[in-house]
């Protein structure tokens, strides 16, 4: 097994053989052979987009389908849950674009409550609803399933997701939960470079986005999906990432769906416990916490960002804070081939560093403690030696 040192929450560690198959020869993509590749590799992502529908691919970043999502299937009014960085970006994209896109909001931390989900569905019809599922500017989970019902139950507004630091580390099931689209970058917890995204498209979605004029070219989902069925993709595609795609996959359904994320939970409980001993604190809230990525806040006392940097120094990388939360946090990604092992190496790592600036403040402390003692001593006794000696009586 390949040692890992590098735990950012995107883009996280690539494994050797998935980078070595990134050298393979190009082809041409319409040729038959690719399609045949192409049609390999489709027949294989719907398992871990937990789907009987087509699991799609586009090439660029998530950012591209998040806004593809909200034009090719919303015609006028879109409904944001928002509670951090990411959820806000969909929020922004919606309007953007010209769409009458309300927020309900959560503070950053929290996870979105499915009630308030409900009540907001009820004074107004909207189009589509758009959450993330994982925020990893926070280290939040939002209750996907929850919420989902929620909309289900309440309204007829399609379900949007940005799964992207969840799918392959965390359950989500596209269909049982009616999740009309699933989208996900392949560089966090698929394990692969940045530049593909994958994603699911239900019937529902289908069906709506039909109804909807101007999707677009690059951003209309039909067309993704008509030409996945044709075996292939609407315009040149990253093929050295699709060659990187196909090994990653195998690897993935050989560890199996339930495994998979069964690891990401151990990893997530192993970093909880840890922090707990050593008063590093979640900046989550306890019921919304990550199984993929950890903001944690350090003990008192210590910067973060000092913590990141000497991290560095040693060869280790981690995330820091991000946004607002960046001089107050930190954040691990243990997520896509992150192992057991290679978490305990990296907690070996801080606790040694965090000891060392620990007792680099207590030194401080000491010091400039001294230096007061000192300094008020010394004037003690200039002042005594400046005041008249009292006249001895004999």
């Amino acid at each position: 097994m390949e040692k890992i040192q590098f735990f950012l929450p995107g883009p996280t560690y690539v494994p050797e053989d998935a980078r070595q198959a990134m050298a393979a020869p190009v082809v041409g993509h319409r040729s038959a052979g690719f399609r045949t590749f192409y049609q390999s590799i489709a027949g294989r992502l719907p398992a871990v987009l937990r789907t009987q529908g087509d699991g799609l691919i586009a090439t660029g970043s998530s950012t591209l389908i998040m806004e593809s999502a909200v034009i090719s299937t919303a015609a006028a009014d879109v409904l944001s849950l928002t509670n951090g960085a990411f959820s806000e970006r969909w929020h922004a994209i919606s309007r953007s674009i010209g769409k009458a896109a309300d927020r309900l909001s959560a503070p950053w931390g929290e996870a979105v409550d499915p009630d308030l989900v409900r009540g907001a569905l009820r004074r107004k019809r909207y189009d589509a609803v758009t959450v993330v599922h994982n925020e990893t500017s926070t280290g939040v989970m939002n209750p996907l399933a929850e919420i989902a019902r929620a909309v289900r139950e309440e309204s007829d507004a399609l379900v949007l997701v940005d799964a992207v630091s969840s799918l392959g580390g965390a359950p989500i099931e596209t269909d049982a939960w009616g999740l009309d689209v699933v989208l996900a970058g392949t560089q966090k917890a698929l394990a692969l470079p940045p530049g593909l995204v994958v994603f699911s498209l239900s019937d529902r979605a289908a069906a709506r986005a039909a109804t909807v004029e101007r999707r677009g070219f690059y951003t209309d989902l039909l067309r993704y999906r008509a030409k996945h069925r044709e075996g292939g993709a609407i315009t040149t595609p990253a093929i050295p990432l699709f060659y990187a795609l196909d090994r990653q996959l195998d690897r993935i359904l050989a560890e199996g769906m339930e495994a998979r994320w069964e690891r990401h939970e151990r990893l997530r409980r192993r970093t909880a416990e840890w922090a707990a001993a050593r008063g590093f604190t979640f900046a989550a809230a306890e019921n919304a916490r990550s199984r993929t990525v950890s903001c944690l806040r350090p003990p008192p006392g210590i910067d973060p960002q000092a913590l990141v940097k000497q991290l560095a120094g040693r060869g280790w990388t981690v995330g820091g804070g991000y946004g607002d939360w960046k001089p107050t946090t930190f954040r691990i990604g243990h997520m896509g081939e992150v192992g057991d092992g290679d978490l305990e190496a990296l907690l070996a790592q801080i606790d040694e560093i965090h000891q060392s600036l620990a007792a680099g403040d207590a030194a401080g402390a000491a010091a400039l403690a001294a230096a007061t003692v000192g300094g008020a001593a010394g004037a003690a006794g200039s002042a005594g030696s400046a005041a008249p000696r009292p006249r001895q009586e004999v």
